[in-house]
């Protein structure tokens, strides 16, 4: 997918999310409802979420980048407002880097070593 460009979603104003995106902090099954689970393994997971709100579609990834020295694992959740099947089946196949091309998303990110998280759309 390298070689695509930026594609530009649909920007989902009718979910709470998009005005108030510190929501995603909140336990996962809380907001979302999993409607398709695509990889579920210790340090990267993927699945087809449900805003348990608005019925918003969101293309979901967790990744974890493991810290072997000190324990504090960067933490990366990437959500993705998806309407489009062939978008859905591009954004699974692809790499954790492949998902930059997709705008706006949705990112919560904890950083080793980083007072704290950030939560900010990307795109909006």
């Amino acid at each position: 997918m390298s070689d695509q460009t930026f594609k530009e979603l649909r920007h989902p104003t009718q979910c709470e999310l998009w005005e108030k995106p510190e929501l995603v902090a909140t336990k996962v099954s809380d907001r979302f409802e999993t409607v398709e689970s695509f990889v579920d393994e210790s340090h990267l997971s993927r699945a087809l979420l449900k805003c348990r709100e608005c019925g918003q579609l969101y293309f979901f990834e967790f990744y974890e980048n493991v810290d072997w020295k000190g324990g504090d694992d960067a933490q990366y959740s990437t959500y993705i407002p998806v309407e489009d099947r062939s978008d859905i089946e591009t954004m699974k196949e692809g790499s954790i880097y492949d998902l930059f091309y997709f705008t706006p998303r949705l990112q919560w990110d904890h950083k080793t070593d980083a007072p704290g998280s950030t939560v900010k759309w990307i795109g909006k």
